[in-house]
């Protein structure tokens, strides 16, 4: 029987694909919005390369495990600054240089190797998502998006609110697995998330007058 696990691992890994497909129309964005959405794939392909290693550990064999293991690691501490800069760079129609991404990750990647030298590597998870959401609130209510991609947008970070700072992935819920609504709110704010950034940043030609 499979598990409930392997299943919001495959419903995550769905959504997150998805979501990579999307970022990855390059050619349906405005110019200045395709190396943020390039990066946004990558933050997206993090989570649904963890999630494919998850339904492979949880539904077929425990070989897995170690893979899934730090899959799930690198995609916690990198994915959410990542597609939180992409998305706030687009509101901003600003874009970075390979140079300046790459020194960002590597800045992550510190911080990170600095909180768990400490072993305060969950707090930094924590204190990482709550700002990426944040500073995307902050410049989406700036920002002068359509009505549609803003509240879809909206809602993707109330799902990743909930679903990482108030559900969180240890435990029970009404008898739930914590870690299984954790997926299933992270698969949902993915797909609420690459829709609305693939309406709000893509090309949008002008209609013929009748």
């Amino acid at each position: 029987m499979i598990s409930s696990l392997a299943i919001s691992d495959a419903t995550l890994a769905f959504a997150s694909i998805f979501s990579v497909f999307l970022m990855a129309q390059q050619k349906a964005f405005i110019r200045v919005h395709r190396a943020s959405c390039t990066m946004a794939m990558y933050g997206f392909l993090l989570i649904a390369t963890a999630a494919i290693l998850g339904c492979l550990r949880y539904g077929f064999s425990s070989y897995w495990a170690a893979s899934h293991d730090l899959a799930t690691g690198i995609a916690t501490f990198l994915a959410p600054p990542i597609v939180g800069a992409a998305l706030c760079l687009g509101l901003l129609l600003k874009s970075w240089s390979k140079t300046v991404w790459a020194g960002g990750i590597v800045l992550v990647c510190m911080l990170y190797g600095i909180s768990d030298w400490f072993g305060v590597e969950r707090f930094y998870r924590d204190a990482e998502l709550a700002i990426a959401l944040v500073l995307t609130l902050y410049c989406i209510l700036r920002s002068q998006m359509n009505y549609g991609p803003k509240l879809m947008i909206l809602s993707a970070i109330a799902s990743y609110f909930i679903g990482g700072l108030i559900i969180g992935n240890q435990g029970t819920l009404l008898g739930y697995l914590r870690l299984d609504l954790f997926r299933y709110f992270m698969g949902l704010g993915n797909l609420l998330l690459s829709s609305g950034m693939y309406l709000a940043f893509r090309v949008v030609y002008p209609q013929p007058e009748h």
